[in-house]
């Protein structure tokens, strides 16, 4: 008995499609590497690792980057430096493979006598709807110096 019919009946919400966004994403500063010289009489270098771009958390492959940074731009939209993540997502996606998203380089830092020196870092975690597509992406590194803590 194959009987096509129409429902007439209230709507409810589960009946209905809706939009789920497909990332949540978490927008800090990272203090990447801190060095206090204020009681140094001389110069102390460092080398640091620093990583920019975007690192996948599983090594698969996404099949529309132009789909992927609607998503994580539309997740960070109304952050007040979007626009210095929306610049990052332009350059780490314009790779169309994911290892080249992003690149990690190793800098010597020269902290001078008397401050105390800083290194941060703006990142964004995304967190998928789909586990696959969750990733961290971080921007060009800020260096602060001052003669106080």
């Amino acid at each position: 008995n194959n009987k096509v019919g129409s429902y007439d009946g209230k709507q409810y919400d589960d009946q209905l499609w809706r939009l789920v966004p497909r990332f949540q994403a978490d927008i800090y500063t990272d203090d990447i590497f801190h060095f206090d010289n204020r009681q140094g009489s001389t110069p102390i270098s460092r080398t640091i690792s620093v990583t920019t771009g975007i690192v996948t958390k599983e090594s698969s492959t996404v099949k529309s980057t132009t789909t992927y940074k609607a998503s994580m731009t539309a997740s960070i939209g109304g952050s007040k430096a979007s626009s210095e993540f929306t610049q990052q997502l332009e350059t780490s996606l314009s790779s169309s493979t994911t290892s080249s998203w992003s690149k990690t380089e190793k800098i010597v830092f020269t902290i001078p006598a008397g401050k105390n020196f800083k290194v941060m870092q703006h990142k964004v975690d995304f967190e998928g709807v789909i586990p696959s597509d969750s990733c961290t992406m971080m921007t060009s590194i800020k260096i602060f110096e001052s003669d106080t803590a």
